[in-house]
């Protein structure tokens, strides 16, 4: 469950590419994700400080460069378990999601191969770098909340 839920909240599997949707929730996202997501958003808002106006432009296809951004996206990633001892992403939590979802396997493993090998800078930049070149590569499946 916590492995899905971080997935749900960072990466979310859409039918059409996000700069297209505009926050849409996806179908398979349940209410009990959305409640669970939102205490840890909440979080990682006020532990960063990020402007809800830079998460919404990143949804809009926009990617301001605030350290507050980059850093609340990295805090998701710890919030939910998805960093590994390096403190870097750890990719079995994502894969695992998305062997529930077939249709979208062999692009996020792509996406996610690729990213991992370019995202550089300390843990802040790694995951700003991660999350922007994932939305590019699939973004059919990309969305941050």
């Amino acid at each position: 469950m916590r492995s899905s839920v971080s997935l749900g909240l960072l990466i979310l599997c859409l039918i059409r590419p996000a700069v297209i949707c505009y926050g849409t929730r996806p179908k398979f996202v349940s209410d009990e994700m959305i409640a669970t997501a939102a205490n840890v958003v909440n979080a990682c808002q006020t532990q960063t400080g990020v402007a809800t106006v830079d998460i919404e432009a990143v949804r809009n296809g926009t990617w301001p460069q605030t350290r507050e951004l980059k850093c609340y996206m990295y805090c998701l990633w710890e919030q939910f378990g998805l960093v590994d001892d390096k403190r870097e992403l750890s990719l079995n939590g994502m894969l695992t999601f998305f062997q529930r979802i077939p249709a979208y396997r062999a692009e996020v493993q792509n996406a996610i191969s690729k990213c991992k090998r370019i995202a550089k800078g300390d843990n802040c930049q790694y995951a700003y770098m991660f999350n922007k070149c994932y939305a590019i590569l699939s973004p059919r499946t990309y969305y941050l909340f």
